[in-house]
């Protein structure tokens, strides 16, 4: 009997080892959202300074105050991007009017060779005046990128066609300039994106 009980001990501890931490256990970090990926550790975004398409300047310290959702691409995208800044577009109009308010939403272009502020203008009114269009020298470019974590490379060009191929994320800065997360890429793809503009709903207003 003795022999069954010590038994019965050492398998209920290997059976508690083999679980692992469940959801909610203390110093677990458990995900607010369900179409949004939040970082359990914000970090700071990096020091960069860029123009925006009214050709103010766009750093850092631009992110504060409100929440931002921004997206990298370039201006001559034949389908991601347009598509991206549509949906974007869609999304925001369904925003409570208030908390547009504290909600920035950014196109960085990440092809400063065709998308200079002047050009970004005329292709981010086309979607929502709301919205910032920024680029700029790639090297401060790819401090934001790389501070973001997205990628980029251009195609091989031939004169002024090439493509770009880039991150199509959604990254999500928080007030304090933070990188705070990411839209999921299947909220994106869902064409029912009711649950996506609740969050983000609950997330402007908190």
């Amino acid at each position: 009997m003795k022999l069954i009980a010590a038994l019965i001990v050492v398998m209920t501890i290997l059976n508690g080892c083999s679980e692992g931490p469940t959801s909610g256990q203390s110093g677990e970090f458990v995900q607010p959202y369900s179409q949004m990926l939040v970082y359990p550790k914000k970090n700071p975004i990096e020091s960069f300074q860029l123009s925006r398409h009214d050709n103010q300047t766009f750093s850092e310290d631009s992110f504060k105050g409100r929440w931002n959702l921004l997206f990298m691409g370039y201006t001559n995208c034949p389908d991601v991007c347009p598509t991206t800044l549509m949906d974007l577009t869609n999304i925001y109009k369904q925003i409570d009017p208030q908390l547009q308010k504290k909600l920035q939403i950014i196109f960085l272009s990440v092809d400063p060779q065709r998308d200079n502020p002047a050009h970004m203008g005329d292709y981010i009114e086309h979607f929502h005046d709301d919205f910032v269009g920024i680029t700029g020298d790639k090297n401060e470019i790819d401090k934001l990128v790389k501070t973001l974590g997205g990628i980029y490379s251009f195609t091989e060009q031939s004169d002024e066609f090439y493509l770009v191929d880039h991150t199509a994320r959604i990254f999500i800065v928080n007030p304090a300039g933070e990188r705070f997360g990411i839209i999921r890429s299947e909220a994106m793809h869902n064409s029912d994106k009711s649950q996506l503009i609740r969050e983000l709903n609950v997330l402007a207003g908190s």
